[in-house]
C-alpha cells in the first residue's frame, strides 16, 4: 500500500471518528453566564495541591516531583560505564481547568542538570455524554505509541521503560482527537516534529499519522483485562535528508553513561516513510499484575535500496506482598495508581522483566545489534507518593551491539536505585 494511500486512509477515519462524535448532543456549559469564580480553600487530592470552586468549573492544581536516581555497573574494562547518580527528573506542573470543558497545561524538567525546560504544554476541549467522552487536543504532548511509553514516568514499575522507547518518538507538537466510553477508548492525531525544531533549511516540517485502540473486556476492582494496539507512520523529519536513525540505551541513563547506546543502526539512507505497529496485553489480577507489548518499525525505502524492519518487545509481572492491587484509568487508556498502602509502614512490591529488541536486518545489510535484558525489581512505598526502586538488571548483546563500532558488545550487569516523591 502506497504511503499516499496509507496517510489517506488514516486521515479518513481521523475526520470520521471527530465528525461523528461532535454530531451527537453532548452536555456543554453555558460560557457566556459564567464571567468569575470563587475558589474554595486549598486540598491535596491524591498527593496534588488543588483550588477549585463548589460546582468544579473551575480548578487550578499543582503537582511536583523528584526523581533522584544512583547506579553501580559491573562491567569489563571494555565498557567505560561509571558509577555516579543524578536528579533524574524535577518536574513542575500546572493544570487548569476553565468553563468545565476547557483544560490548559504545562509541565517543566529541571533534571539532569539542565534549567527548566518545557516539555508538555496544550490546550483541550471536552464534550461530554452520560455514555462516551470527546476530547480534542492541541500543543506539544506525548505522540500516540504504545502502553509503557504513554505511562506516566511516577507510575513506572521499573527505573527506565525497556528498551529505552527505541521505537517510539519523544513529545511532538500535534492534535489529536480522543473518544473513549466505559469499555473503549481510542485515539487519532497527526504530530510534526520536536517543538524546539522550528527552523527548516532545505525540507517543510515532517508530519506523521498515528492511532491507537483500547478495549478493556473486564474492569473491576482488583481485576482488568487490557487489549490494545496502535500503528504510525510518518516520513524522516526536515533536514534529515532521507534519513531515520534508530539506537537505543540498556534501561539506564545515569552519570556519562547516557551516551552510550549500544544498539545503533546508522544512518539509514534513502528512506520515503517508516511505520511502526505495535499490541499491548496487561492484567491485573488481585496483587498481581502483568503486562507485554510487541512492537516492529518497518523502513520504507526509495532508489532501489532494501526496505529494513526490525522488531521488539518485552515482559513483565509485578505483585504487591502487601496486598494492594494496580487501578485502571479509562480516559488514559492505561494503568492507574495502586491502591493506598494497607500498612502504617508502607508496601512491597516484586517485580521482574524479560525485554528484548533487535535492530539487525541482514536482508538489507543493516546491523544494529540484538540487545536482551532481565531486570528484578523491588519498589518500597512509604506512602502512596513516596517510592524507593531497586533494580538489579543482566544485560546481554550480541557481536553486533557495538555502538555502531563506538562500544564493545560485552555483557554486563547493573544496580540502579530511585527516590521518587511527589510534593503537594
Amino acid at each position: 500500500m502506497s504511503t499516499v494511500k496509507l496517510h489517506s486512509i488514516i486521515s479518513l477515519a481521523f475526520l470520521l471518528v471527530v465528525s461523528m462524535s461532535i454530531s451527537l448532543q453532548a452536555e456543554e456549559l453555558d460560557t457566556t453566564q459564567i464571567h468569575s469564580a470563587i475558589l474554595k480553600l486549598p486540598e491535596v487530592q491524591e498527593g496534588i495541591l488543588v483550588f477549585e470552586d463548589e460546582a468544579g468549573d473551575w480548578k487550578i492544581w499543582f503537582d511536583h516531583r523528584m526523581y533522584w536516581d544512583a547506579a553501580v555497573y559491573f562491567t569489563p574494562d571494555e565498557i567505560p560505564m561509571r558509577n555516579g547518580m543524578q536528579l533524574r527528573r524535577g518536574i513542575i506542573q500546572f493544570k487548569a481547568t476553565m468553563y468545565r470543558d476547557w483544560e490548559a497545561y504545562i509541565d517543566l524538567n529541571a533534571g539532569r542538570g539542565s534549567g527548566a525546560t518545557p516539555r508538555d504544554f496544550w490546550i483541550k476541549r471536552y464534550f461530554r455524554n452520560p455514555n462516551w467522552t470527546l476530547e480534542l487536543q492541541l500543543g506539544n504532548f506525548k505522540e500516540i505509541s504504545g502502553l509503557e511509553r504513554l505511562t506516566s514516568s511516577r507510575m513506572l514499575t521499573f527505573l527506565e521503560r525497556s528498551g529505552d522507547s527505541i521505537f517510539e518518538e519523544g513529545r511532538r507538537k500535534g492534535f489529536v482527537a480522543t473518544f473513549y466510553t466505559p469499555r473503549f477508548w481510542t485515539e487519532w492525531g497527526v504530530h510534526g516534529q520536536i517543538v524546539d525544531e522550528n527552523r527548516f533549511q532545505d525540507d517543510n516540517e515532517a508530519f506523521g499519522f498515528n492511532g491507537r485502540v483500547v478495549y478493556t473486556p473486564i474492569q473491576a476492582e482488583r481485576r482488568i483485562v487490557h487489549l490494545g494496539a496502535w500503528a504510525s507512520v510518518r516520513p524522516p523529519d526536515a533536514d534529515n535528508r532521507n534519513r531515520v536513525r534508530l539506537r537505543g540505551r540498556p534501561e539506564s541513563r545515569i552519570s556519562n553513561n547516557d551516551s552510550y547506546r549500544f544498539l545503533n543502526t546508522g544512518q539509514i539512507s534513502d528512506v520515503s516513510n517508516y511505520t511502526r505497529y505495535g499490541l499491548e496485553f496487561g492484567t491485573v489480577l488481585g496483587s498481581l499484575q502483568l503486562q507485554s507489548e510487541y512492537k516492529m518499525f518497518n523502513v520504507n525505502r526509495m532508489n532501489g535500496e532494501p526496505d529494513a524492519s526490525f522488531w521488539g518487545g518485552y515482559v513483565k509481572a509485578s505483585y504487591f506482598l502487601t496486598g494492594e492491587s494496580r487501578g485502571y484509568a479509562i480516559s488514559e487508556g492505561e494503568f492507574a495508581n495502586f491502591d493506598h498502602p494497607r500498612r502504617p509502614w508502607g508496601a512491597l512490591q516484586l517485580a521482574a522483566r524479560y525485554s528484548i529488541h533487535d535492530l539487525t536486518d541482514e536482508s538489507a545489510s543493516i546491523f544494529g545489534g540484538r540487545q536482551e535484558i532481565l531486570t528484578f525489581g523491588l519498589n518500597y512505598y512509604a506512602t502512596r507518593f513516596i517510592k524507593f526502586n531497586f533494580n538489579y538488571a543482566l544485560v546481554f548483546n550480541d557481536e553486533h551491539a557495538d555502538g555502531a563500532g563506538s562500544l564493545a558488545p560485552e555483557n554486563f550487569s547493573m544496580f540502579q536505585v530511585r527516590t521518587l516523591v511527589r510534593l503537594p
